[in-house]
């Protein structure tokens, strides 16, 4: 999940991909801001870019 949040797809996409709804997706996004302290998406980015979770868009 947090490979897909950080690459930049949005909701619908994501959801589509993981076959899940978008509320569920929604949901899971606010769990992962609370859980890795980030601030904003760009804050979840830079965490995800230190730990090297990042994925690139295809």
């Amino acid at each position: 999940m947090l490979p897909l949040v950080v690459s930049g797809l949005p909701n619908k996409q994501a959801a589509a991909e993981l076959g899940i709804s978008e509320v569920a997706i929604e949901m899971h996004r606010s769990n992962i801001m609370q859980k890795m302290r980030a601030t904003s998406l760009a804050d979840l980015v830079q965490i995800a870019e230190k730990l090297q979770i990042i994925r690139s868009r295809r």
